[in-house]
């Protein structure tokens, strides 16, 4: 069921599907349904797993657009700009633990889809059937472990987008969320 008012932080997060022994996700679609967008319609790979980042303690979704200046002096000086590229992001910090499943993207595994330049389909949700899902492909751009004397080891991943976010609705029959607690 959708979630109702307002949306706790908690219930966000930052959801990653690898495809084992393929480095790339090139023509796979998510399966589920479609809120708006060009995808309306399209035919979709259903059975898609994405595993919450463990131990995260945040996450992050930002997108922009680049513009290019058009200010003219027929303006008055006013600025005027044109529409060019965009871009998105997604980030998350965390707890590092050693003791976690293989299945579960943690410390470790982020390190190696880092280190091994691999590309992952992200998904920014709460999980929820009816509630909204952005997603697309990406790669690690940056990746940081962190201890600090008394305090618990932590750990900070970027992701930066290759090609297009997509908004859609969840759609729990045809994809699979896990927390890290199932």
């Amino acid at each position: 069921m959708a979630t109702t008012g307002k949306v706790r932080s908690n219930s966000l997060g930052v959801y990653i599907s690898t495809v084992q022994g393929n480095s790339t996700l090139a023509g796979d679609t998510l399966g589920g349904t479609y809120a708006i967008g060009p995808t309306l319609g399209d035919s979709t790979t259903e059975g898609q797993t994405f595993q919450l980042i463990a131990a995260a303690t945040s996450g992050s979704f930002s997108g922009s657009r680049d513009v290019i200046d058009a200010t003219t002096k027929d303006n008055d000086g006013r600025r005027e700009i044109l529409i060019a590229g965009s871009q998105w992001s997604m980030s998350a910090d965390g707890l590092i633990q050693y003791d976690l499943g293989g299945t579960v993207e943690n410390a470790i595994s982020l390190f190696d889809l880092w280190n091994g330049a691999t590309k992952v389909r992200l998904a920014w949700t709460t999980a929820q059937d009816g509630d909204y899902i952005y997603y697309g492909d990406a790669f690690i751009t940056s990746y940081e472990e962190s201890a600090g004397l008394n305090e618990v080891a932590t750990f900070s991943v970027s992701f930066e987008g290759d090609g297009a976010i997509t908004k859609a609705l969840v759609d729990t029959a045809n994809l699979t969320f896990n927390d890290n607690n199932d």
